[in-house]
């Protein structure tokens, strides 16, 4: 066990998981749903949504295999299930309306706002948007590349950096959504509409993906 290993893993990981996680492009979506809160209410969405992504990835990585054991899942079927949620979720963030008459409307139901986002917070905001299917497929994919037969300490180690790079994608998205009310505001509310607009095509597109992903493993099939 050597530190350059551990970099190894480290570095190898981090650029399996990040285009995948995304938490900059996620951040703009997630920006969408949080847009009409005030600096508080933003504040403890953010918090709770970190928690959340922490406890889904770090979760995935402890007791992944267990969970899919004991309901008898596979991963292709998950990549299916939460390509369709992902799906579903952009073409609602496609159908919304303008966020700036959102606004406009949602004045005097501050309080109503705040709890549907709430409601929102767990599903669909943390899974399946900031993280999703593809994620947890790929961190499975990390957990038997970083197993060592007969070696326990050593596998313990390798998934300890795992959750490192997690954490890291965490601390990313954290920062993005926490700046992002000012860069809301520098791109005027055309500019963010546009960028959500295209954001949840391209979320949708994803959803697509993994959609596929999970149907051509399931039928051995060569489709992308």
């Amino acid at each position: 066990m050597s530190i350059s290993n551990l970099l190894i893993i480290f570095s190898s990981s981090f650029m399996a998981l990040f285009p995948v996680i995304n938490p900059l492009g996620n951040g703009f979506v997630v920006n969408g749903f949080l847009i009409d809160l005030d600096a508080g209410q933003r504040k403890t969405a953010i918090q709770k949504l970190i928690f959340n992504y922490v406890l889904i990835g770090i979760g995935t990585l402890v007791i992944g295999h267990l969970f899919l054991l004991i309901f008898g899942l596979a991963i292709p079927v998950i990549q299916l299930g939460g390509g369709i949620l992902i799906c579903k979720t952009a073409m609602e963030l496609l159908s919304d309306t303008d966020s700036s008459e959102k606004a406009e409307s949602n004045r005097n139901i501050t309080g109503s706002k705040w709890q549907n986002i709430q409601q929102k917070i767990f599903y669909p905001i943390t899974f399946p948007i900031s993280i999703g299917p593809g994620s947890i497929s790929v961190i499975f994919t990390l957990m038997a590349s970083a197993s060592v037969k007969g070696k326990l300490l050593q596998t313990g180690v390798n998934y300890a950096v795992i959750a490192l790079v997690i954490m890291c994608m965490a601390a990313i998205l954290y920062v993005f959504l926490s700046q992002g009310q000012r860069i809301i505001q520098k791109l005027g509310p055309v500019g963010n509409q546009i960028i959500n607009k295209l954001v949840a095509f391209f979320t949708f597109c994803i959803g697509i993906q993994i959609s596929v992903t999970g149907i051509s493993q399931i039928f051995h099939l060569d489709i992308l």
